[in-house]
């Protein structure tokens, strides 16, 4: 993907196959026989309209950041824009708001384009049929309106469906709610499919597309149910090898062969210090430094997790760092490490 800014410091990429769909546009325009002019004119277009899905993304976007909701970057497709949020709200009344959020500000960019057309007397709302010709600003406010139908229809991956999701977490749980609005969703889909197959094969795609969506987030509600009835005491190590804040690098070398661990804890006592590397032990080693302390080696900066910790919560803090391993600390004492290795040993849902 092509880097384009960091409009509000959330990072916007294009995907490379909107040269492809440049490409296109330009050969219907050369097709129906229009010159520069009119290839321009499509191509600004173009930019406008997914200038509209950008200004919807950041509309879920900058509406979860009022919630303590970072998102990582906005990637435009030509199929769409996707806002990558580090996690959706559980709370209905805030899920609500992130996802209405999106086609709310496609209603907004449709009244002032009308307004406009208002304001400049063209009050002609014949549309062009083909995405090459037609009434500039009357064709953005439709296209508007149809994104505003399309993403709130009742399925998942559209917002409609977390629309109906929140709706329905008013008065179930979560989890319930959610294999709901993803029945609901499959069931759309398969008339979709159904309706595709004898009058529009795009509505063949469109409920494919959807039916996949709606398991997957019922999938992933479910893995994150499930995760929650584990504990972080049900994963960490308490025999993970450490060492002491006096221990030599010669000491830790052999600590290092024995455990074949990357890194290891540094104590004093039950009380943790820090982090050191096997790549600084060795590099210690290559200079004949073999009796000095390892506290010199030390990382600590490395983050550590408090002992309620959820394991949602860590797999955030995992998907933030590069770190190996987390240290688990209690008052300051260190109690356990979990590390990638234990993560791999998290149950898949059925």
């Amino acid at each position: 993907s092509l880097y384009i800014g960091k409009p509000a410091g959330i990072k916007v990429f294009v995907h490379w196959t909107f040269i492809l769909l440049v490409i296109w546009l330009s050969w219907m325009h050369l097709q129906q026989g229009h010159g520069l002019y009119e290839i321009t004119l499509g191509l600004i277009f173009l930019a406008a309209l997914f200038a509209c899905v950008t200004f919807h993304e950041f509309g879920h976007a900058l509406t979860a950041r009022r919630y303590g909701i970072e998102t990582r970057d906005i990637n435009l497709l030509p199929i769409g824009g996707v806002a990558r949020l580090e996690r959706m709200p559980e709370d209905p009344k805030q899920e609500l708001a992130v996802a209405i959020a999106g086609p709310a500000v496609n209603v907004a960019i449709a009244a002032g384009l009308y307004l406009l057309m208002l304001f400049l007397g063209q009050t002609d709302m014949e549309l062009g049929h083909h995405i090459t010709g037609g009434n500039f600003l009357a064709d953005l406010l439709v296209i508007n309106i149809i994104l505003v139908v399309f993403n709130l229809i009742p399925a998942f991956p559209m917002d409609g469906g977390r629309v109906l999701r929140a709706l329905l977490a008013f008065k179930m749980k979560r989890s319930k709610a959610t294999q709901v609005a993803a029945a609901v969703g499959q069931l759309l889909a398969i008339g979709f499919v159904f309706f595709g197959l004898f009058y529009n094969p795009f509505l063949l795609f469109i409920g494919i597309f959807v039916f996949l969506g709606a398991g997957a987030e019922a999938t992933h509600v479910t893995r994150q149910e499930t995760l929650r009835e584990i504990t972080l005491g049900d994963l960490m190590r308490v025999d993970y090898p450490v060492l002491s804040y006096t221990a030599s690098v010669s000491t830790a070398a052999s600590a290092f062969m024995e455990s074949r661990e990357p890194e290891l804890a540094i104590t004093d006592g039950d009380r943790y210090v820090g982090v050191v590397s096997y790549k600084f032990i060795i590099n210690e080693l290559q200079k004949g430094h073999f009796e000095n302390p390892v506290i010199n080696l030390i990382n600590d900066q490395v983050k550590t997790v408090p002992l309620n910790t959820t394991i949602d919560q860590l797999l955030e803090e995992f998907h933030r760092s590069n770190q190996y391993m987390f240290p688990v600390v209690d008052n300051n004492r260190l109690v356990g490490v979990i590390s990638r290795k234990e993560l791999e040993q998290l149950p898949d849902p059925d």
